[in-house]
């Protein structure tokens, strides 16, 4: 005689509990990375971004990797075989999207491994990946626009001590390569910081501080330090 039924979760289900495990554990060696690089390390990083079938093959002289998650093995390999590195981007997805779906980075197209669909990776390098024009030549000030999608990407709080706008403590745009040793207003190198902070972080160089933006893993990256990941 069965006493209950079992809760058998849904696809969708399954793939977000496994997501986020995976997630959470990137995200700590994400934080120990980030401890034991320089600024200029972390700008040689290379990461992997999906794609559809249909540009993978549109494009024959790109070097793309078939990622082998579709079938009966797309929730145990999602994290592992299509890299870590596109943790980020399946996140924001989630947020948004009730499918769960991937986006292809050429045409926008979704992807559902679940449903059979194929992905496809290709190397990016990080910097051009986060390259977005925001200025004109010989100016370095930050637009209000971009300053207020700057502050919403770090959900309103300073990156150095957590401190948010509704705590009296006022957010400005940092420039974590200072403008005055060569540093840009592209969104790879701003930051919202408090006074504090900001004080505190002064015009040094990034590899004199632990004060490092989390753009640079809004896709996480995939390098040769292999040892401080899985």
């Amino acid at each position: 005689m069965i006493l209950f039924e079992p809760y058998i979760p849904t696809p969708r289900e399954s793939y977000e509990d496994d997501l986020w495990i995976k997630s959470e554990c990137y995200r700590f060696y994400v934080r120990e990375r980030r401890h034991n690089c320089t600024f200029r390390e972390i700008m040689n990083l290379w990461l992997r971004v999906p794609y559809c079938c249909t540009c993978a093959v549109s494009e024959p002289l790109t070097e793309y990797r078939a990622a082998d998650i579709t079938g009966r093995n797309w929730r145990r390999d999602v994290a592992w075989t299509l890299g870590n590195e596109t943790l980020g981007i399946i996140k924001r997805e989630l947020r948004r999207n009730s499918e769960f779906a991937l986006i292809c980075k050429h045409c926008r197209t979704e992807i559902r491994p679940w449903k059979g669909d194929e992905v496809w990776v290709v190397n990016d390098h990080l910097e051009e990946h986060y390259r977005i024009p925001l200025e004109t030549p010989g100016r370095k000030s930050v637009s209000s626009n971009v300053r207020k999608k700057i502050i919403e990407l770090y959900d309103r709080a300073c990156f150095g001590c957590g401190a948010t706008s509704t705590t009296n403590k006022k957010l400005h745009i940092d420039h974590i390569l200072p403008q005055s040793k060569g540093g840009d207003s592209a969104f790879r190198n701003l930051q919202p910081l408090c006074k504090d902070c900001g004080n505190l972080k002064g015009d040094e160089l990034p590899e004199e501080v632990n004060v490092y933006s989390d753009i640079y893993f809004g896709v996480y990256p995939s390098d040769g330090y292999a040892g401080l990941f899985w």
